[in-house]
């Protein structure tokens, strides 16, 4: 089992109340506080140990009181352990009365489903402040593109762009050029498709850079430990899993790819963040509509990490060249599922083809109850989900050991 840092905030709730509270996770979360909900515990691990260690290691206690949590025995033994262990608890009323356990606290009114009131958060932020970020400094080093020879008999092409001086745990990016690309699939030329990939379509994306890998365990690893943020669920005491250093981080969360995001854009200057799901494509399979990276010839053993083959993750670029994308773009098919800032919608496909950066899908406001898209298949699924067009799904608060993400950066 992880351990939890001290200076969390523990939120306790009846299952009824799931929806409101991940919307409030959501929004202490972007105000800078760390969070735990229910949805951390790990399978295997004991329920209730793992609850007393994190509202003894918590700094606050945020319940939320409706009909539903006072009848509740869970909440109930919650909330005597708080009141035990003496932290500092944060009443909120969402329905019905309050707690005659908590007579003596005054109660924040977020009847109706708002969010708490500005002095709720202040008021937290003096029992439970945020992490302090490394020191945003300005940028001193340029983005500088080549043109090496093309691959695969293409004719040579701008192909990858590098960070020239680059930190050691700075990921290295190439440039994807600005145009039209074919985005979804054609019935007509791949058997595989599903219907959310279609009407395939061309849409065109101004110049930007994107990861040539995933994030590493050992570059998240940094943001760790500079950061003191919460470990991966694989990691062991602070530290990714022997021998796996250079292989994608999993277990991590849409948050906490977006943390990560923020704390290299405030070490580096460089406005990084997770790619779109327009993006992803794009640079995993170039602009003519190819199934795969590499082309349409199913993929094998020697192109990338699928089916089950090896029943766990590779070190990055393992499968280089022949896996790799017309940008030179590494283990975009199979290895991990990478997450982006996409958005699915609600229990179905709320946001179809053609794609359209402009009609809320790409809303980074959106709570937790809306699914976000994943790209890129994974080491046990079949050759169906490594397809550039595929479109999985997941809840932002999702941690799997088959889903991790790259970062991408806007060009100036």
């Amino acid at each position: 089992m992880n351990s939890q840092p001290t200076g969390h905030v523990f939120i306790s709730y009846a299952r009824e109340d799931q929806p409101y509270t991940r919307k409030l996770a959501d929004s202490l979360r972007q105000r800078g506080f760390e969070v735990w909900v229910d949805d951390r515990i790990d399978f295997g691990d004991d329920w209730w140990e793992v609850i007393v260690q994190t509202i003894r290691a918590s700094a606050a206690f945020v319940v939320i009181m409706t009909p539903n949590s006072e009848k509740s025995g869970w909440v109930k033994k919650e909330i005597l352990l708080a009141l035990e262990e003496r932290k500092r608890a944060f009443p909120l009323l969402l329905r019905g009365q309050r707690f005659p356990i908590y007579i003596d606290i005054q109660y924040a009114d977020v009847t109706d489903g708002r969010m708490p009131p500005d002095n709720f958060y202040e008021r937290l932020a003096q029992v439970a402040p945020s992490k302090p970020m490394v020191e945003q400094r300005p940028p001193t080093r340029q983005l500088v593109a080549y043109q090496p020879a093309g691959r695969h008999g293409e004719p040579q092409v701008a192909l990858p762009a590098i960070l020239e001086h680059r930190e050691p745990f700075e990921p290295e990016l190439v440039l994807i050029p600005a145009g039209e690309f074919l985005m979804g699939s054609d019935p007509k030329k791949d058997e595989d498709t599903y219907e959310e990939e279609q009407p395939q379509h061309r849409l065109h994306l101004p110049d930007y850079y994107i990861a040539k890998a995933p994030v590493t365990d050992t570059q998240y690893l940094a943001f760790v430990q500079s950061t003191s943020y919460r470990e991966p669920k694989n990691w062991d005491k602070g530290k990714p899993p022997g021998g796996k250093e250079d292989h994608p981080v999993v277990s991590v969360t849409w948050h906490d790819a977006m943390a990560y995001c923020r704390w290299l854009t405030k070490t580096t200057g460089r406005s990084y963040r997770l790619p779109s799901e327009a993006e992803w494509e794009k640079a995993a399979r170039g602009t003519d509509g190819r199934i795969y990276p590499w082309g349409d010839e199913s993929p094998d053993k020697n192109r990338c990490n699928f089916d089950k083959n090896l029943g766990d993750t590779t070190p990055v670029g393992q499968y280089s060249p022949r896996g790799d994308s017309h940008y030179g773009c590494v283990d975009t098919a199979g290895n991990v599922f990478e997450w982006t800032l996409s958005l699915w919608g609600k229990e179905k496909l709320d946001f179809k083809y053609p794609y359209d950066p402009q009609d809320g899908r790409e809303n980074l406001e959106a709570g937790s109850d809306i699914l976000r898209v994943c790209r890129g298949g994974a080491f046990y699924f079949s050759q169906r989900y490594v397809r550039c067009a595929f479109r999985g799904w997941n809840f932002a608060y999702g941690r799997y050991i088959n889903l991790g993400f790259r970062v991408c950066v806007a060009a100036q």
